[in-house]
C-alpha cells in the first residue's frame, strides 16, 4: 500500500478516535485533555433530552416497557440501544456503542466520498462529517447517522455503476432503511429518493424482474430488523401502545404544521428572525444547507456526466425532502441537523477536492475556503479550560453575583440535581413512588418516575381519568398548561406519590441563567393549584439552591 495513502486513512483513524474520546456527551474522558465540546443544555452537564434517552432506556432492564409503562414518542429501536448499553454500563455503555457507531459512520463516509473524489478530499471530507455529527446528543438522531451514510454509499453506487445493486447490497439498504425507522421516522429521506430512484430507472429500462428481484431483498432485510423488535413488543404486551404512540400519534396529532417561512429557516435565518441567536444557531448548525443545496442544484445543470448529473439532482432533492420531513411537525433548532451529515457528506468531499486543487496556486483563497467549510466543528477542539472559560463567563453575564464555587471544574450547572439525587439514593427506598420534572435526577438517583409522563414540565395529560397508560388514549390532550393531574400522578391503587420533587419557585438565579440572563423563566414557577396541594398534603424534607423536595404527611 503507498505510505501516502496509509498515512491518509491513519489520519482519518485518528481524528475518529479523538472524536470518540472527547466530543461524544457521554464519554467518560470528554472532560480531560485535550479537548471537549461547549455544552449546549444550560440545565445540565449532558443535553435534556439525552437524560431522556438514559432514563427510558435503563427502564427496559427494570422490567418496563415503552409506550405501556412510559410516554415517549420515539422508535423502539432507540430504546433498545440505549438499554443494551446501560448494560454494558450505564453511560460508558451507551459511550461504547457511540463510538462503534462513530467508527461505522466514518467508514461509510470514506468509501462514499471516495465514488466521487480523490483520497485526500474523501478523507477529509469522512473526517469533518464525523467529526461534526460527534458534536451531537445521545439520541435517535446520531444514532441514526450510520444507518443514513450506509444508504447513502449504495444509493451512490447504484446511480454510477449503471443503475445496478447487488442482492446483498439490496438487503443492506432494507436493514439500514429498517433501523432508521425504527429510530425516528422522520428521518427516511433518503430511502424515499432512492427507492424512487430504483423503481423510476427499472420501468424505464424495463427491468422488472430486477426491480421485483431486489425488492424482495430489500424487505427481507428490512424484516430482519422489523420482525424482532415487533415480536418484542407484542410479547411483551406492548405492541397496542406502539401503534398508537410511535404511529398514530407522531403521524397525526404530534404538533401543528410550522409556517412555511420555519422551513426557510434552515436555509437563512436572518431574514426571517432578526436575533443574534438565530444567526449563532444557523452558523453552528444548518450553515451547510444552503452552500450544499446550491452546490448539487448547480452540478445538476450543468454536469455533463449523465450520471453524475441524475446524481446531484437527486442530491439536492433530499436535502429539500430531508428540511421538510425534520421541520414537519415544528421548528427545532438545534440537534436535527445531525441526521443531515450524509445530505452534506458529498458537498464535503466535492469542496475539499476544489480547495486542495487550488491551493498551490491560491494559498490564501484555500486557506480561507478551508477555514469557512470547517469552521462549525473547529469548536470541537476547544481545549477544557476555553470553554470552561466561556461557561462562567454566561453564567456571570446572566447572574452578577454568583457563586461560581458551587458548580465546580469542569462547570457543571446540574450540581441541584445531582445532589437531590444523592439524597434520594440515601434516604428513600429503590422502589419509592416519586415525582417531578427532571429525567437528569431520576437517572443519577436511580429511581423511577411514578407518573408515565415523566418528562413533560407542560402537562399533557389525557381528558379521561388516570388510568395504566396501556389504556390511555395519547391523541387527544388538554392545553399545554401546568396541571396537578400530572404532579400528583396516582395509581391504580389510587396511591399518589410518596416523594414530588419540584424546581425551586420563584429562584431568580436559577431563571436568570436558564433564561440566558433576561429575567426569571415561567416554566420555573409552580401553579398556586400545586402549592396548595403540597402544602396541604406534603411536608418539605430536602432543600437545595434549585430543589424542593417534599414528602407526603403519614395519613
Amino acid at each position: 500500500m503507498n505510505t501516502k495513502h496509509l498515512g491518509l486513512k491513519l489520519l482519518l483513524i485518528g481524528l475518529v478516535c479523538f472524536a470518540a474520546l472527547f466530543n461524544l456527551e457521554t464519554s467518560p474522558f470528554r472532560y480531560l485533555v485535550p479537548a471537549a465540546p461547549f455544552t449546549d443544555s444550560p440545565g445540565g452537564q449532558l443535553a435534556g433530552d439525552t437524560y431522556v434517552y438514559l432514563y427510558t432506556g435503563g427502564l427496559i432492564p427494570k422490567g418496563l416497557m415503552p409506550y405501556r409503562d412510559f410516554f415517549d414518542h420515539k422508535g423502539p429501536l432507540l430504546y433498545l440501544i440505549m438499554a443494551l448499553g446501560i448494560t454494558i454500563g450505564r453511560e460508558a455503555g451507551v459511550w461504547l456503542i457511540q463510538s462503534v457507531f462513530l467508527f461505522a459512520a466514518a467508514f461509510f463516509a470514506y468509501k462514499t466520498a471516495r465514488l466521487l473524489t480523490g483520497r485526500r478530499a474523501a478523507a477529509a471530507a469522512a473526517a469533518l462529517a464525523v467529526t461534526w455529527y460527534s458534536l451531537g446528543e445521545t439520541g435517535p438522531d446520531t444514532f441514526a447517522v450510520p444507518f443514513l451514510l450506509a444508504g447513502l454509499y449504495s444509493l451512490v453506487r447504484f446511480v454510477l455503476s449503471g443503475w445496478t445493486i447487488r442482492r446483498a447490497e439490496a438487503f443492506g439498504v432494507g436493514v439500514s432503511f429498517a433501523a432508521v425507522l425504527l429510530m425516528k421516522m422522520n428521518l427516511v429521506s433518503l430511502w424515499i429518493v432512492f427507492t424512487g430512484t430504483v423503481i423510476v430507472s427499472s420501468v424505464i429500462g424495463r427491468r422488472f424482474r430486477f426491480l421485483l428481484e431486489r425488492t424482495a431483498f430489500f424487505l427481507a432485510g428490512a424484516a430482519l430488523v422489523i420482525l424482532p423488535v415487533l415480536a418484542w413488543l407484542w410479547l411483551k404486551g406492548s405492541f397496542d401502545d406502539f401503534v398508537r404512540v410511535y404511529l398514530k400519534f407522531n403521524l397525526t396529532d404530534y404538533g401543528d404544521p410550522p409556517p412555511f417561512g420555519n422551513s426557510l429557516l434552515y436555509f437563512i435565518p436572518m431574514i426571517f428572525r432578526r436575533t443574534l441567536q438565530a444567526a449563532v444557531h444557523w452558523s453552528l448548525y444548518f450553515c451547510y444547507n444552503l452552500p450544499a443545496f446550491l452546490t448539487y442544484f448547480f452540478l445538476f445543470l450543468y454536469e455533463k456526466n449523465r450520471p453524475r448529473k441524475i446524481l446531484f439532482g437527486l442530491l439536492a432533492a433530499m436535502v429539500l425532502l430531508s428540511v421538510h420531513l425534520i421541520g414537519a411537525k415544528g421548528w427545532h433548532f438545534v440537534y436535527y441537523c445531525y441526521p443531515m451529515t450524509a445530505d452534506y457528506l458529498i458537498f464535503f468531499a466535492l469542496a475539499f477536492e476544489f480547495i486542495f486543487r487550488i491551493a498551490a496556486r491560491r494559498r490564501i483563497t484555500a486557506a480561507v475556503l478551508f477555514l469557512l467549510l470547517t469552521a462549525p466543528a473547529l469548536r470541537a477542539l476547544a481545549i477544557p479550560p476555553v470553554t470552561d472559560w466561556v461557561k462562567r463567563q454566561w453564567i456571570l453575564h446572566a447572574d452578577p453575583a454568583a457563586d461560581l464555587a458551587v458548580y465546580g471544574r469542569p462547570i457543571r450547572t446540574d450540581r441541584g440535581a445531582l445532589d437531590l439525587a444523592r439524597y434520594l439514593r440515601e434516604n428513600t427506598p429503590p422502589d419509592a413512588r416519586i415525582n417531578g420534572v427532571g429525567c437528569s435526577v431520576y437517572w443519577y438517583a436511580d429511581r423511577i418516575c411514578a407518573c408515565p409522563f415523566l418528562f413533560e414540565p407542560e402537562a399533557k395529560l389525557p381528558q379521561r381519568g388516570q388510568l395504566p397508560l396501556s389504556r390511555f388514549r395519547p391523541l387527544s390532550f388538554l392545553p399545554a398548561q401546568r396541571s396537578s393531574r400530572l404532579t400528583f400522578y396516582e395509581d391504580g391503587n389510587g396511591n399518589p406519590p410518596e416523594y414530588i420533587f419540584e424546581q425551586r419557585r420563584r429562584n431568580p438565579r436559577i431563571g436568570r441563567i436558564a433564561a440566558g440572563g433576561k429575567g426569571s423563566s415561567d416554566e420555573l414557577e409552580t401553579s398556586p393549584e400545586i402549592e396548595a396541594r403540597l402544602n396541604s398534603g406534603y411536608e418539605l424534607v430536602y432543600q437545595n439552591g434549585q430543589y424542593d423536595l417534599y414528602r407526603l404527611k403519614p395519613r
